[in-house]
């Protein structure tokens, strides 16, 4: 995920930069204005930059707040899963025999 956002914020900022610079090189305007224009143009990446970033690292940071309430809302349900499914377990009382099963008690003999 953040590989992508890598990728995206580098792409952005790269057409920005080209975009810019085509611009202003093939308006017609004079050699003076046209520096003017690209030094301001430039002096505006670095701002466009950040905002990109602060508004990936929000993104991030969402979606990472959203898997977190999915994955403790996944393990309560697990959780009263396994609570539900105590009773159906064997009871204390009975052993498990050499093959593994579980066997009931003995039950008492009277003399």
């Amino acid at each position: 995920m953040a590989r992508r956002v890598g990728a995206f914020v580098g792409g952005f900022l790269l057409g920005t930069a080209v975009g810019s610079v085509l611009g202003l090189l093939l308006a017609p305007r004079s050699g003076e204005e046209t520096r003017r224009r690209l030094k301001r143009s430039v002096a505006t990446i670095p701002g466009a930059a950040e905002e990109v970033a602060e508004d990936a690292q929000q993104r991030v940071d969402r979606l990472v707040q959203s898997a977190r309430r999915s994955l403790d809302e996944t393990i309560a349900r697990l959780n009263e899963a396994i609570e539900a499914s105590r009773p159906i377990q064997a009871p204390p009382s009975a052993k498990p025999d050499n093959n593994g099963q579980t066997v009931p008690p003995a039950p008492a003999v009277e003399p």
